[in-house]
């Protein structure tokens, strides 16, 4: 597992929670909810893909290939750390690169497909590939602090939380 903590600041997000490429959200590069995301609804071409998945290339129902996809994800805070937690079966620490710049956490990886012979699908809905998780912290980090472990298929990062600054008016002498 590669760690790196960088030097930028971890200022707050303003409470944006996760931004970027690999934001929260169930959605695809179309703007659709993802198949399997917990939505209700499947959009009429999600199936149409399906469809060519199983007729046109014999692929299992519910096998949907995409480029990178998102291990569902926790970030919750401590009184001393912000912690984020990745439910991510079947890899090895080793697998992880997590990195911390610019308040940005970035998890990303590769989970390879299990094969055992030849089987014959007749559903897969685990997810397979490589994955990338962009998170804009929600509040002040210290970028040293960054730690990671893995544990029965979680992923957890711990990050101590910096002192919030007391409110009220700031002012500063000009030179």
């Amino acid at each position: 597992m590669t760690v790196s903590g960088g030097a930028g600041p971890g200022g707050p997000g303003g409470g944006r929670g996760p931004s970027g490429p690999g934001g929260a959200g169930g959605s695809g590069s179309s703007g659709r909810p993802s198949r399997g995301s917990g939505g209700f609804t499947v959009h009429p071409a999600e199936e149409l893909e399906v469809y060519f998945n199983e007729v046109a290339h014999g692929r299992p129902v519910g096998f949907v290939a995409s480029a990178k996809w998102k291990p569902p994800t926790d970030i919750y805070e401590t009184a001393e750390a912000l912690v984020v937690c990745m439910d991510i079966a079947g890899m090895r620490a080793e697998d992880f690169n997590v990195e911390f710049a610019d308040g940005l956490l970035t998890i990303s990886g590769e989970r390879a497909l299990r094969r055992e012979g030849k089987p014959h699908y007749h559903a897969m809905e685990v997810q397979v590939g490589p994955f990338e998780r962009r998170f804009r912290l929600p509040v002040p980090v210290d970028p040293e602090s960054i730690r990671a472990s893995y544990e029965q298929g979680f992923l957890e990062v711990r990050l101590t939380k910096l002192p919030t600054r007391l409110s009220g008016p700031q002012s500063v002498r000009v030179r």
